[in-house]
């Protein structure tokens, strides 16, 4: 169902692709969860609507569509962002395998490229979306054991400093919509890398 809904988006905003990359995905999101809620509420509420046999069986129901939300906000992210990278033509591969059948969300250019033993390590980049950080964040640094520096774009309002120097240290880079600048210390926001600056980034490291 998310392939449809993120083509459904496209289709009704043909104005955002002259938006720049970062307003683009924010308002293709926008749109997306508007279209989520609405296919929910009609699959939802006739079930709410009907009594439940027990507690159980009704935070048992409300698991699965609290754990729906979760994973399909995650996953249409990723669509999104596959989409926009191939409408400004940059080269990626999406939820290929690395060492250990690890997957990371992207690898710039490619998965052939990252195992072609001929291209340096410095020409090689890799991507992770998470809609929020957290404690997640690690699940990354060993994605990609050619890359050192991980980038790792999030759509989260804000991090402490604390928590931003600590993922530096690990050598994770934080791609965040520029409308979500302002939400993030002012001692921080100058190193956050926009999703448009990292388009521009990408293509000159990968060609």
């Amino acid at each position: 169902m998310g392939e449809s809904i993120i083509a459904k988006v496209i289709e009704s905003l043909p104005s955002a692709r002259s938006l720049a990359v970062d307003a683009r995905l924010m308002k293709r999101r926008t749109c997306e969860y508007e279209m989520f809620l609405s296919v929910e509420q009609y699959h939802v509420l006739p079930r709410l609507r009907s009594p439940f046999e027990s507690v159980e069986a009704f935070l048992e129901f409300a698991h699965t569509v609290t754990n729906r939300r979760k994973s399909r906000s995650g996953r249409s992210l990723r669509l999104q962002l596959a989409g926009i990278f191939r409408e400004e033509n940059l080269s990626h591969s999406h939820g290929a395998h690395t060492e250990g059948r690890r997957k990371p969300d992207f690898i710039f250019p490619s998965i052939e490229s990252y195992w072609d033993g001929a291209r340096r390590d410095d020409q090689l980049r890799m991507l992770a979306a998470k809609t929020t950080v957290k404690d997640r964040w690690r699940q990354i640094l060993n994605e990609a054991r050619r890359v050192e520096t991980k980038h790792l774009l999030t759509l989260q309002e804000g991090v402490s400093e604390e928590q931003f120097r600590e993922m530096r240290e690990e050598g994770v880079v934080l791609v965040v919509p520029t409308a979500l600048h302002a939400s993030y210390p002012r001692g921080v926001r100058g190193e956050l890398v926009s999703l448009e600056g990292f388009i521009g980034e990408t293509k000159k490291l990968c060609a």
